[in-house]
């Protein structure tokens, strides 16, 4: 039996700053990995997805010049092959990162025994003062729709694919749904999109909704909102899918984006003591503890948004309380962003959602017209939201539909996480010519002396 400060189990963008936090701060700890390290961001998600947006982006603004010359094809496996590239060195740059800092690392099933113990594989336990959980959650399944990587595939199982379909059929309109049917359609991919929601980004900002629908059916996406499928059945080259609306649709594979579940079976939490909601994240407080003192859990297995960043900050708050300091892990500043052409960020609070705290609050759009790279970088059509307090003027909430938006959110979420107010924004000056300039326009547009909006005003 090895004895550490810390067991860290999972090492993915919870569990791996963690156990690094946590030797930082003189802790032995030990993180214990089922699959590969870097965990469903690095593997699966985040990087191996925004990897495959990129070139496809290159291509889309190229061949949609007439100024360019020449066809501009796509190799699909040297594509995706430069991806798995990308993947594995990423990878392998946290197994680094946590020898560097000292941390043993074990491959292979953690699960705890009790309070103080966890068994790698049913074999070698190890014994901690501190244990954190960052087991994350694995894609969610439809009843009768059964992925087997070669036909119907889920988020993980469609990284493998060897040759671009002629025709997908993706259900579920979230990020991940929305994102892929963006990039498999400007690769010449037929793309249908079924939501059983009443809109797209169904938890999301419903003028994302209705501008991310506009875009897709301008890149030929097939969208079935309200629309349940109710089967899918095998064919020779591809599958039928049967929906509730009445209709069918023929494609060569399926992408089933509808969810996550938390990764807690066979956990042995129950051994241990530690609660979990009704589906099964496991409870966690401010400082990311259990309702066990020594036990922590971090990233998407607590549930709420399921955000690499966001298990970041909270995998540093465990590891720094494990190490006897008071961290608190504050929920009111994570942005989050939708990688579809253009890009949707927001962080904080809408209007209605501001309303329903109980705070009078107001909200004011334009659109990126006005805003001059926006027009170099055609997302003209894209929008900033500033929603604030009425009295005070203070930031509640930023949403931008634009290019590049995913680099200027941050802008916003530190205005949030400083009380920032909208003459603090209005005041900041930003160079010229950049995306981040609708900040300030927008400010200026909501304290009435807009420099490049015109105010239409009555009377």
């Amino acid at each position: 039996m090895k004895k550490y400060d810390v067991v860290v189990i999972g090492g993915g963008p919870g569990g791996y700053p963690a156990a690094i936090r946590a030797a930082q701060l003189g802790l032995s700890v030990a993180i214990v990995e089922m699959n590969r390290f870097g965990g469903e961001c690095t593997n699966f998600g985040c990087i191996p997805t925004k990897s495959m947006i990129k070139p496809v982006e290159a291509m889309w603004y190229v061949r949609n010049k007439d100024f360019f010359s020449g066809e501009v094809s796509l190799d699909f496996q040297k594509y995706m092959e430069w991806v798995k590239g990308i993947v594995g060195r990423l990878s392998n740059g946290v197994r680094d990162l946590l020898k560097g800092n000292g941390v043993d690392m074990f491959e292979g099933r953690g699960r705890l025994l009790d309070r103080y113990s966890v068994s790698v594989d049913g074999s070698e336990v190890l014994q901690a003062r501190s244990i954190i959980l960052a087991t994350g959650t694995s894609p969610s399944s439809i009843p009768g729709v059964e992925v087997d990587g070669e036909v119907i595939h889920n988020n993980r199982t469609i990284m493998g694919l060897k040759r671009k379909p002629s025709s997908i059929l993706i259900i579920g309109g979230g990020y991940i749904g929305v994102e892929f049917a963006s990039m498999m359609s400007k690769i010449g991919v037929e793309v249908y999109l079924v939501e059983i929601m009443d809109r797209l980004l169904p938890g999301m900002d419903s003028d994302f909704s209705r501008f991310i629908e506009r875009k897709l059916r301008s890149y030929g996406v097939k969208v079935f909102k309200g629309t349940k499928v109710d089967e899918v059945k095998k064919l020779e080259n591809g599958v039928r899918a049967s929906l509730s609306n009445g209709s069918s649709i023929d494609s060569e594979i399926v992408l089933v984006a509808v969810g996550r579940k938390p990764n807690t079976s066979d956990l042995g939490l129950e051994a241990a003591g530690v609660e979990t909601d009704p589906r099964g994240f496991i409870r966690v407080d401010g400082r990311c503890r259990t309702n066990i003192p020594n036990i922590y859990a971090v990233g998407d297995v607590t549930g709420g948004a399921m955000l690499a960043h966001r298990a970041f900050m909270q995998g540093v708050v465990a590891a720094e309380n494990a190490a006897g300091l008071n961290s608190v892990f504050d929920a009111r500043g994570i942005p989050a962003v939708v990688f579809t052409d253009p890009e949707l960020a927001y962080v904080g609070v809408n209007k209605e959602e501001a309303s329903a705290m109980g705070i009078d609050a107001d909200s004011v759009r334009i659109p990126l017209g006005g805003v001059a790279r926006a027009i170099i970088d055609d997302s003209a059509d894209g929008f900033i939201k500033v929603t604030f307090d009425r009295e005070s003027k203070a930031v509640l909430g930023v949403h931008v539909a634009a290019h590049n938006a995913s680099e200027i959110i941050s802008e916003a979420t530190l205005a949030i996480e400083m009380g920032a107010t909208l003459e603090d924004l209005a005041l900041t000056i930003h160079p010229h010519p950049t995306i981040s300039e609708s900040i300030k326009e927008v400010a200026d547009v909501a304290l009435g002396k807009p420099l490049h909006y015109l105010i239409r005003r009555r009377g």
